[in-house]
């Protein structure tokens, strides 16, 4: 008896956890939202930022292409800025990110006056810095709440296509159009 339950013990510390290696996944660190385009900062091994994107109509279709593109999982777990830009409903963007079990609620959220893929030449944690150190920062949480709260309204902070911050933007939410941004401040 004795020696089976050494038999099991070892099979078991042997067999370990089924784990994900780490050279077969993407780590997105942003994602930029145009008008007709979707982009998204990587992350790789060796200490690098790629900028890939794409021309796609939703986010579960641009996720598919960088990693088609890529022949790696994509793992948004490590997004650090989320960045929009365009006059454009953004509802079923913001709808995807909010129900994505990836995606931490309080990633900040930001308006792009340049096309995002521009920005996301910067490093997410810079352009993250910079909104923390100047009192900026929104998060998805926020944004959601307030846009989809009783005055359905939410300031987003602009920044302008050299990475800083250069006013604000107020998205509207209404049943004709979705979200949209109205105008910079």
């Amino acid at each position: 008896m004795r020696k089976l339950a050494l038999i099991v013990a070892t099979m078991l510390l042997l067999t370990g956890c089924e784990s994900s290696d780490v050279q077969k996944r993407l780590v997105v660190t942003a994602i930029g939202i145009g008008e007709s385009t979707i982009s998204y900062q990587t992350f790789s091994p060796e200490n690098e930022i790629e900028v890939y994107t794409f021309e796609c109509d939703s986010l579960s279709e641009a996720e598919e292409e960088l990693s088609l593109k890529t022949g790696k999982e994509i793992f948004l777990g490590d997004t650090e800025l989320i960045a929009f830009s365009g006059s454009m409903n953004i509802e079923p963007y913001l709808d995807y990110l909010w129900h994505s079990p990836d995606i931490y609620m309080g990633t900040p959220v930001v308006f792009s006056e340049a096309s995002p893929d521009k920005l996301l030449e910067i490093q997410s944690e810079e352009l993250s810095g910079i909104l923390t150190v100047a009192g900026e920062k929104v998060g998805l949480i926020d944004l959601y709440n307030d846009i989809y709260s009783y005055d359905c309204c939410a300031w987003l902070p602009l920044f302008s296509s050299v990475g800083e911050i250069s006013g604000e933007i107020l998205l509207k939410s209404s049943q004709e159009c979705g979200i949209i941004a109205l105008y910079y401040e």
